[in-house]
Protein backbone atom coordinates (compact mmCIF):
# COMPACT_ATOMS: atom_id res chain seq x y z
CA UNK A 1 0.00 0.00 0.00
CA UNK A 2 1.28 3.49 -0.78
CA UNK A 3 2.79 5.82 1.57
CA UNK A 4 1.78 9.71 1.13
CA UNK A 5 3.64 12.49 3.16
CA UNK A 6 1.04 14.62 4.82
CA UNK A 7 0.96 18.24 6.20
CA UNK A 8 -0.58 20.35 9.14
CA UNK A 9 -0.58 23.82 9.56
CA UNK A 10 0.95 26.24 12.17
CA UNK A 11 -1.70 27.22 15.14
CA UNK A 12 0.74 30.28 16.00
CA UNK A 13 1.55 32.08 12.52
CA UNK A 14 -0.93 30.34 10.09
CA UNK A 15 1.49 28.55 8.00
CA UNK A 16 -0.13 26.27 5.27
CA UNK A 17 1.26 23.26 4.47
CA UNK A 18 4.21 22.23 6.65
CA UNK A 19 5.74 18.90 5.60
CA UNK A 20 4.19 16.14 7.80
CA UNK A 21 7.20 14.79 9.35
CA UNK A 22 8.70 18.10 10.50
CA UNK A 23 8.01 19.49 14.51
CA UNK A 24 8.67 22.78 13.58
CA UNK A 25 7.14 25.36 11.65
CA UNK A 26 8.87 26.70 8.57
CA UNK A 27 7.83 29.97 9.34
CA UNK A 28 7.93 31.03 12.33
CA UNK A 29 10.09 28.11 13.87
CA UNK A 30 7.48 26.82 16.80
CA UNK A 31 7.24 23.79 17.44
CA UNK A 32 3.97 21.33 16.02
CA UNK A 33 2.12 20.88 18.81
CA UNK A 34 -0.61 18.07 20.35
CA UNK A 35 -3.44 20.46 19.10
CA UNK A 36 -2.29 19.97 15.38
CA UNK A 37 -3.60 17.50 13.06
CA UNK A 38 -2.25 16.23 9.94
CA UNK A 39 -4.06 16.13 6.48
CA UNK A 40 -3.45 14.91 3.23
CA UNK A 41 -3.21 17.75 0.03
CA UNK A 42 -4.23 16.59 -3.29
CA UNK A 43 -1.24 16.38 -4.57
CA UNK A 44 1.04 14.93 -1.89
CA UNK A 45 3.28 12.56 -3.86
CA UNK A 46 4.09 8.47 -2.94
CA UNK A 47 7.20 8.36 -0.73
CA UNK A 48 9.84 5.94 -2.27
CA UNK A 49 12.96 7.37 -0.08
CA UNK A 50 13.53 3.62 1.98
CA UNK A 51 14.46 6.03 5.16
CA UNK A 52 11.42 8.00 4.95
CA UNK A 53 9.19 4.50 4.56
CA UNK A 54 10.89 3.28 7.57
CA UNK A 55 10.24 6.34 9.38
CA UNK A 56 6.42 5.78 8.07
CA UNK A 57 5.59 2.26 9.10
CA UNK A 58 7.27 3.19 12.75
CA UNK A 59 4.90 3.66 15.54
CA UNK A 60 3.25 6.73 15.80
CA UNK A 61 4.69 9.98 17.08
CA UNK A 62 4.46 10.69 20.69
CA UNK A 63 3.92 13.57 23.22
CA UNK A 64 6.06 14.86 26.17
CA UNK A 65 4.16 15.31 28.82
CA UNK A 66 6.07 18.46 30.06
CA UNK A 67 6.62 20.90 27.59
CA UNK A 68 3.90 19.02 24.85
CA UNK A 69 6.88 18.48 21.82
CA UNK A 70 6.06 15.89 19.43
CA UNK A 71 8.55 13.22 19.37
CA UNK A 72 9.34 10.08 16.91
CA UNK A 73 8.78 7.09 17.80
CA UNK A 74 12.44 5.90 18.18
CA UNK A 75 12.83 9.13 21.08
CA UNK A 76 13.51 7.48 24.34
CA UNK A 77 14.04 10.98 25.11
CA UNK A 78 11.74 14.86 24.52
CA UNK A 79 13.68 16.22 21.81
CA UNK A 80 12.78 19.36 23.61
CA UNK A 81 13.13 19.22 27.15
CA UNK A 82 15.03 15.83 27.88
CA UNK A 83 11.67 13.96 29.96
CA UNK A 84 11.83 10.23 29.55
CA UNK A 85 9.09 8.67 27.54
CA UNK A 86 7.51 6.56 30.21
CA UNK A 87 4.20 6.65 30.16
CA UNK A 88 3.83 9.49 27.71
CA UNK A 89 0.69 9.46 25.04
CA UNK A 90 1.11 8.49 21.86
CA UNK A 91 -0.45 10.30 18.34
CA UNK A 92 -3.66 8.13 17.46
CA UNK A 93 -4.24 5.94 14.01
CA UNK A 94 -6.87 7.09 12.32
CA UNK A 95 -8.96 5.83 9.48
CA UNK A 96 -10.91 8.68 6.83
CA UNK A 97 -12.70 6.35 4.25
CA UNK A 98 -13.85 7.60 1.10
CA UNK A 99 -17.94 7.07 1.76
CA UNK A 100 -17.80 8.74 5.33
CA UNK A 101 -17.06 11.98 4.22
CA UNK A 102 -19.28 14.73 4.91
CA UNK A 103 -20.36 16.58 1.72
CA UNK A 104 -18.60 19.82 1.44
CA UNK A 105 -20.81 22.95 2.47
CA UNK A 106 -21.71 24.90 -0.53
CA UNK A 107 -19.93 28.14 -1.83
CA UNK A 108 -21.73 30.98 -0.09
CA UNK A 109 -23.77 33.45 -2.42
CA UNK A 110 -21.33 36.16 -4.52
CA UNK A 111 -21.95 39.77 -3.31
CA UNK A 112 -21.78 41.12 -7.07
CA UNK A 113 -24.73 39.84 -8.27
CA UNK A 114 -25.82 40.70 -12.06
CA UNK A 115 -28.76 42.22 -13.52
CA UNK A 116 -30.25 38.46 -13.63
CA UNK A 117 -30.06 38.29 -9.60
CA UNK A 118 -30.83 41.98 -9.06
CA UNK A 119 -33.85 41.70 -11.17
CA UNK A 120 -34.92 38.14 -9.80
CA UNK A 121 -34.68 40.19 -6.28
CA UNK A 122 -37.05 42.89 -7.14
CA UNK A 123 -39.48 40.60 -8.39
CA UNK A 124 -39.50 38.60 -5.04
CA UNK A 125 -39.70 41.79 -3.14
CA UNK A 126 -42.81 42.80 -5.35
CA UNK A 127 -44.63 39.57 -5.15
CA UNK A 128 -43.97 39.59 -1.25
CA UNK A 129 -45.58 43.23 -1.58
CA UNK A 130 -48.45 42.09 -3.29
CA UNK A 131 -49.13 39.20 -0.95
CA UNK A 132 -49.21 41.54 1.92
CA UNK A 133 -50.93 44.03 0.10
CA UNK A 134 -53.88 41.36 -0.85
CA UNK A 135 -53.63 40.02 2.81
CA UNK A 136 -54.27 43.16 4.59
CA UNK A 137 -57.36 44.15 2.35
CA UNK A 138 -58.79 41.32 2.52
CA UNK A 139 -58.24 40.75 6.49
CA UNK A 140 -61.06 40.85 8.92
CA UNK A 141 -61.93 44.07 10.16
CA UNK A 142 -63.59 45.34 13.04
CA UNK A 143 -66.98 47.23 13.14
CA UNK A 144 -70.09 48.30 14.59
CA UNK A 145 -73.08 46.05 13.49
CA UNK A 146 -76.81 47.25 13.81
CA UNK A 147 -79.56 44.84 13.96
CA UNK A 148 -81.81 45.78 11.03
CA UNK A 149 -83.88 42.88 10.80
CA UNK A 150 -84.83 39.07 10.97
CA UNK A 151 -85.47 36.36 8.37
CA UNK A 152 -87.25 33.02 8.74
CA UNK A 153 -87.72 29.60 6.64
CA UNK A 154 -89.28 26.48 7.57
CA UNK A 155 -90.13 23.13 5.69
CA UNK A 156 -91.45 19.93 6.46
CA UNK A 157 -90.75 17.23 4.19
CA UNK A 158 -93.66 14.83 2.92
CA UNK A 159 -93.25 10.92 2.31
CA UNK A 160 -95.52 8.94 0.34
CA UNK A 161 -96.33 5.61 0.78
CA UNK A 162 -96.53 3.85 -2.66
CA UNK A 163 -94.93 1.22 -4.65
CA UNK A 164 -91.86 1.57 -6.39
CA UNK A 165 -89.58 -0.44 -9.10
CA UNK A 166 -86.54 -2.52 -8.11
CA UNK A 167 -84.45 -5.53 -8.97
CA UNK A 168 -82.65 -8.34 -7.23
CA UNK A 169 -81.33 -11.93 -7.34
CA UNK A 170 -84.02 -14.54 -7.30
CA UNK A 171 -85.03 -15.58 -3.90
CA UNK A 172 -83.51 -11.77 -2.66
CA UNK A 173 -86.69 -10.26 -3.07
CA UNK A 174 -88.10 -8.14 0.62
CA UNK A 175 -91.47 -8.93 1.69
CA UNK A 176 -94.72 -8.03 -0.19
CA UNK A 177 -92.60 -7.89 -3.14
CA UNK A 178 -94.54 -7.97 -6.66
CA UNK A 179 -93.03 -9.80 -9.43
CA UNK A 180 -92.69 -7.59 -12.81
CA UNK A 181 -90.21 -9.71 -15.08
CA UNK A 182 -87.78 -11.86 -15.06
CA UNK A 183 -84.71 -12.58 -17.09
CA UNK A 184 -81.29 -14.97 -16.46
CA UNK A 185 -78.37 -12.73 -16.17
CA UNK A 186 -74.38 -14.42 -15.32
CA UNK A 187 -74.51 -14.53 -11.23
CA UNK A 188 -70.70 -15.00 -11.05
CA UNK A 189 -68.37 -16.76 -12.90
CA UNK A 190 -66.23 -19.88 -11.49
CA UNK A 191 -62.47 -19.80 -12.65
CA UNK A 192 -61.84 -23.98 -13.21
CA UNK A 193 -58.40 -25.17 -13.54
CA UNK A 194 -57.63 -27.53 -16.27
CA UNK A 195 -54.09 -28.29 -16.34
CA UNK A 196 -50.65 -27.05 -16.45
CA UNK A 197 -48.73 -24.80 -20.22
CA UNK A 198 -45.10 -25.16 -20.67
CA UNK A 199 -43.84 -21.71 -21.01
CA UNK A 200 -40.32 -20.14 -21.58
CA UNK A 201 -39.25 -17.27 -19.85
CA UNK A 202 -35.52 -15.12 -19.80
CA UNK A 203 -34.16 -14.71 -15.98
CA UNK A 204 -31.53 -12.13 -15.09
CA UNK A 205 -29.43 -12.90 -12.30
CA UNK A 206 -25.98 -11.08 -11.40
CA UNK A 207 -22.99 -13.56 -11.06
CA UNK A 208 -19.68 -12.53 -9.43
CA UNK A 209 -16.92 -12.94 -12.26
CA UNK A 210 -13.64 -11.65 -9.71
CA UNK A 211 -12.46 -9.04 -7.71
CA UNK A 212 -11.23 -5.71 -7.79
CA UNK A 213 -8.33 -3.86 -5.65
CA UNK A 214 -10.01 -0.37 -4.88
CA UNK A 215 -8.65 2.45 -2.51
CA UNK A 216 -11.54 3.16 -0.04
CA UNK A 217 -9.46 5.87 1.76
CA UNK A 218 -6.28 6.91 3.54
CA UNK A 219 -5.09 6.38 7.26
CA UNK A 220 -3.42 8.87 9.26
CA UNK A 221 -0.18 7.36 10.95
CA UNK A 222 0.34 9.89 13.67
CA UNK A 223 3.13 10.47 12.42
CA UNK A 224 2.88 13.10 9.57
CA UNK A 225 2.37 10.21 6.93
CA UNK A 226 -0.36 8.84 5.69
CA UNK A 227 -1.04 5.13 4.00
CA UNK A 228 -3.37 4.37 1.04
CA UNK A 229 -6.50 1.84 2.36
CA UNK A 230 -7.28 -0.78 -0.32
CA UNK A 231 -9.83 -3.61 -0.22
CA UNK A 232 -10.83 -6.33 -2.47
CA UNK A 233 -14.55 -5.90 -3.96
CA UNK A 234 -16.17 -8.66 -5.84
CA UNK A 235 -16.92 -7.85 -9.63
CA UNK A 236 -20.41 -8.72 -11.00
CA UNK A 237 -21.82 -8.66 -14.34
CA UNK A 238 -25.60 -9.51 -15.36
CA UNK A 239 -26.21 -12.77 -17.26
CA UNK A 240 -29.03 -14.11 -18.42
CA UNK A 241 -30.89 -17.51 -18.95
CA UNK A 242 -33.93 -19.07 -20.10
CA UNK A 243 -35.91 -21.33 -18.23
CA UNK A 244 -39.24 -23.27 -18.65
CA UNK A 245 -41.89 -23.57 -16.21
CA UNK A 246 -45.48 -24.57 -15.67
CA UNK A 247 -48.39 -22.20 -15.62
CA UNK A 248 -51.97 -22.95 -14.45
CA UNK A 249 -54.31 -23.19 -17.08
CA UNK A 250 -58.02 -22.04 -16.46
CA UNK A 251 -61.49 -21.78 -18.40
CA UNK A 252 -64.33 -19.54 -16.94
CA UNK A 253 -67.69 -21.21 -16.35
CA UNK A 254 -70.24 -18.52 -16.08
CA UNK A 255 -73.29 -19.58 -13.65
CA UNK A 256 -77.01 -17.94 -14.09
CA UNK A 257 -79.32 -16.78 -12.41
CA UNK A 258 -82.67 -15.31 -12.79
CA UNK A 259 -82.81 -11.56 -12.17
CA UNK A 260 -86.06 -10.49 -11.03
CA UNK A 261 -88.15 -7.12 -11.52
CA UNK A 262 -90.56 -6.43 -8.95
CA UNK A 263 -92.24 -3.80 -7.40
CA UNK A 264 -92.99 -3.36 -3.56
CA UNK A 265 -94.24 -0.41 -1.47
CA UNK A 266 -92.31 1.91 0.42
CA UNK A 267 -91.93 5.12 2.01
CA UNK A 268 -90.80 7.46 -0.40
CA UNK A 269 -89.86 10.96 -0.36
CA UNK A 270 -92.51 13.19 -2.01
CA UNK A 271 -92.05 16.72 -1.27
CA UNK A 272 -91.00 19.54 0.52
CA UNK A 273 -93.64 22.28 1.64
CA UNK A 274 -92.10 25.37 2.30
CA UNK A 275 -92.87 28.58 4.95
CA UNK A 276 -90.48 32.06 4.62
CA UNK A 277 -90.70 35.42 6.15
CA UNK A 278 -89.46 38.43 7.70
CA UNK A 279 -90.15 39.36 11.39
CA UNK A 280 -90.66 37.51 14.68
CA UNK A 281 -93.73 35.34 14.34
CA UNK A 282 -92.30 32.30 12.22
CA UNK A 283 -94.85 29.47 11.05
CA UNK A 284 -94.77 25.70 10.07
CA UNK A 285 -96.29 25.31 6.62
CA UNK A 286 -99.34 23.11 6.22
CA UNK A 287 -98.32 19.73 5.02
CA UNK A 288 -101.87 18.93 3.73
CA UNK A 289 -101.85 15.57 4.35
CA UNK A 290 -102.94 13.15 1.97
CA UNK A 291 -103.50 9.47 2.05
CA UNK A 292 -100.73 7.06 2.68
CA UNK A 293 -98.60 10.35 3.46
CA UNK A 294 -96.75 10.94 6.63
CA UNK A 295 -94.23 13.88 7.86
CA UNK A 296 -90.94 13.34 8.01
CA UNK A 297 -87.83 15.71 8.87
CA UNK A 298 -88.71 19.06 9.86
CA UNK A 299 -86.27 22.14 8.94
CA UNK A 300 -85.45 25.69 10.18
CA UNK A 301 -83.15 28.49 9.23
CA UNK A 302 -82.84 31.62 10.60
CA UNK A 303 -81.02 34.30 10.09
CA UNK A 304 -80.18 37.97 11.31
CA UNK A 305 -79.40 40.86 9.32
CA UNK A 306 -77.00 43.70 9.89
CA UNK A 307 -75.92 47.00 8.38
CA UNK A 308 -72.18 48.23 9.32
CA UNK A 309 -71.16 51.90 9.96
CA UNK A 310 -71.02 52.21 6.11
CA UNK A 311 -74.05 50.88 4.90
CA UNK A 312 -73.21 47.77 4.29
CA UNK A 313 -75.47 44.99 4.53
CA UNK A 314 -74.68 41.15 6.43
CA UNK A 315 -76.32 38.39 7.36
CA UNK A 316 -75.85 35.82 10.38
CA UNK A 317 -77.21 32.83 10.82
CA UNK A 318 -78.60 32.20 14.31
CA UNK A 319 -77.78 28.86 16.05
CA UNK A 320 -80.95 28.47 17.32
CA UNK A 321 -84.99 29.99 17.21
CA UNK A 322 -83.98 31.63 21.03
CA UNK A 323 -80.77 33.20 19.89
CA UNK A 324 -82.01 34.22 17.27
CA UNK A 325 -84.64 36.10 18.99
CA UNK A 326 -82.45 37.55 21.33
CA UNK A 327 -80.74 40.06 18.84
CA UNK A 328 -83.57 42.82 18.69
CA UNK A 329 -83.38 45.53 15.69
CA UNK A 330 -82.14 48.40 16.27
CA UNK A 331 -79.10 47.44 18.48
CA UNK A 332 -75.82 47.21 18.02
CA UNK A 333 -73.08 44.95 18.55
CA UNK A 334 -69.08 44.71 17.96
CA UNK A 335 -67.89 42.09 15.21
CA UNK A 336 -65.76 41.19 12.50
CA UNK A 337 -66.20 41.05 9.06
CA UNK A 338 -64.84 40.06 5.95
CA UNK A 339 -66.02 40.39 2.75
CA UNK A 340 -69.78 39.85 2.60
CA UNK A 341 -69.12 37.68 5.60
CA UNK A 342 -69.67 38.04 9.69
CA UNK A 343 -66.68 36.36 10.78
CA UNK A 344 -67.19 36.87 14.88
CA UNK A 345 -70.27 38.70 16.39
CA UNK A 346 -71.00 39.35 19.78
CA UNK A 347 -73.55 37.12 22.21
CA UNK A 348 -76.75 38.70 22.45
CA UNK A 349 -76.03 39.87 26.07
CA UNK A 350 -73.11 41.15 24.91
CA UNK A 351 -74.65 43.87 22.95
CA UNK A 352 -75.61 47.59 23.48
Amino acid sequence: MAIREGAWDCPSCGRKGNRGPEKYCGGCGAPRGPEVKFYLPEDAAEVTDPEALKRARSTPDWICEFCGADNRAENAFCSGCGAPRDGAKTRQVVEHRFDAQPAAPPPPPSSKGGLGSRVARFGCLGLIALVALVWFLGRPRETTLTVTGHEWMRSVEVEAFRPVAEEAWEGELPSGARSLSSRREVYRVNRIRTGTETRTRTVSEQVQTGTERVKVGVRDLGNGYFEDIYEDRPVYETRTREETYEEPVYREEPVYRNRIRFEVDRWVRDREPRAEGRGLAPRWPDPALGARERESKRTELYKVTFEDEDGDDYAWEARSEAEWRSYREGQSYKGKVQGSKIMELESPEQGS
